[in-house]
């Protein structure tokens, strides 16, 4: 019963308007008083969920896609992308999902993906002659690439939460981030004469770029420094070298090296902007940790792992089908909560009911991230729909007309997860 009081108060909250993480922290300190717990608890288990050398981790990243996105590195990566697949039928869409594809290898972070790579691309996409809903649409689709594709800042946290290998998490996201920005091209192409209004030349021919070598390669020299920064994150942690938080602080300070004094795209008086911008980002998301933290814990001390465990065995003995269930839980969730508060609440309780079901927990984590991301471009309170709605200058009506075969796509991805394990840890074994 105080289980279901606790998220009864929690939902109530959210209906009236209160922010998500007030409305944990509240219904956590209710419990709290309800089973004759110390409310200063309640401090102490916030800042217990904060302090882990692994969250440390998660400033960093946040700062890395803030220094990009103020030293204008971003545009290198479009061009790139721009020169390797501009030129197939869809060109501008296919470099919408390869750019955040690149993108999502510095920041770790859908938002930062969402703001950076739309910013440039929604408007070129739109003069080009791209209808603005899919164009609003295969941006927030594509920026969900962005904490698959390592580094991600929700591996990290799902990796502070239940102890499981962040490099583990990491090397596992590469082949389902990869998986998913090839079915998002292949739609993109499939959809193309629906959605473009065929802008034609003077002889009434479709305009279409040329594939160019010498192009693709002067591209990549611009681009090939900020390329650097996933391959230093993943070679040092594949050796050794650093952890996934030390390698946030070096891509930082790599960032922060190139944008000041190699490209010179960012001056000495607009550090302080960028730091306080991060800082603002890091804030809100440290803030709904440290209570979504409290609320995961009571959850813990009411039993209600043994409880969720105890009605999912009841439905059905199969193990492989309670995995599905849980996945199914995760997207249904996704509809009314950000991404980062149902993985804090959840992820403990589900990842102890896995180990119990001898479920690989890479497989297991990487899996259900996905599942929590596609709760980002589903409405009502889809976070990569809002920005990019706002971006693209639309109704959130609009875009949501668009979203649903990219919704479709991620689902398709996780459900391939669920099925094919060694998506997920074939890479895992191979390099760690």
């Amino acid at each position: 019963m105080n289980i279901l009081l606790m998220f009864a108060i929690f939902i109530v909250l959210l209906l009236i308007g209160v922010p998500i993480s007030f409305s944990i922290g509240i219904s956590s300190l209710v419990m709290m008083l309800a089973e004759g717990i110390p409310v200063t608890m309640l401090i102490t288990k916030m800042f217990g969920g904060l302090d882990s050398f692994t969250i440390l981790a998660i400033p960093f990243y946040i700062l890395t896609g803030a220094i990009m996105n103020s030293g204008n590195l971003t545009g290198r990566l479009v061009r790139f992308a721009d020169s390797l697949v501009g030129h197939i039928k869809g060109g501008l869409a296919h470099v919408n999902v390869l750019a955040s594809m690149f993108f999502a290898g510095i920041s770790g972070s859908s938002t930062a993906d969402s703001a950076s790579i739309g910013a440039m691309l929604i408007p070129a996409m739109e003069e080009e002659g791209y209808d603005i809903r899919f164009t609003a649409a295969i941006t927030a689709a594509s920026s969900s690439i962005g904490p698959i594709i390592p580094p991600s800042i929700m591996f990290i946290l799902y990796s502070s939460l239940t102890g499981v290998s962040v490099a583990g998490m990491f090397f596992g996201g590469i082949l389902p981030g990869i998986i998913l920005g090839g079915c998002q091209m292949v739609y993109a192409y499939v959809a193309y004469d629906r959605v473009f209004t065929h802008k034609r030349d003077e002889r009434g021919n479709i305009e279409r770029k040329r594939f160019s070598m010498a192009e693709v390669w002067r591209s990549f020299k611009k681009a090939v420094l900020v390329l650097v920064v996933p391959l230093i994150i993943m070679v040092g942690i594949m050796t050794g070298k650093f952890t996934a938080t030390e390698a946030g602080v070096v891509a930082a300070a790599y960032s922060m090296v190139m944008s000041l004094f190699v490209f010179k795209t960012l001056r000495v008086r607009e550090i302080g902007r960028v730091l306080l911008d991060a800082a603002k980002s890091c804030g809100m998301v440290l803030f709904l940790l440290a209570t979504a933290t409290t609320f995961g814990n009571m959850l813990t001390l009411m039993n209600f792992p043994k409880l969720v465990l105890g009605a999912l065995t009841s439905l059905t003995s199969n193990s492989r089908i309670l995995f599905l269930i849980m996945i199914l839980f995760y997207f249904i969730m996704g509809f009314f909560m950000d991404g980062t508060p149902i993985l804090v609440m959840f992820a403990p309780a589900f990842h102890s009911i896995a180990v119990s079901l001898g479920f690989d927990p890479i497989w297991f984590g990487v899996t259900m991230v996905i599942a929590v991301l596609v709760g980002g471009i589903t409405p009502p309170v889809g976070v990569l729909l809002f920005v990019n709605a706002k971006i693209a200058k639309i109704s959130f009506d609009q875009i949501v007309s668009a979203i649903w075969p990219f919704v479709a796509i991620m689902m398709l991805v996780v459900l391939l997860c669920w099925l094919f394990p060694p998506l997920v840890t074939f890479l895992p074994g191979v390099l760690l």
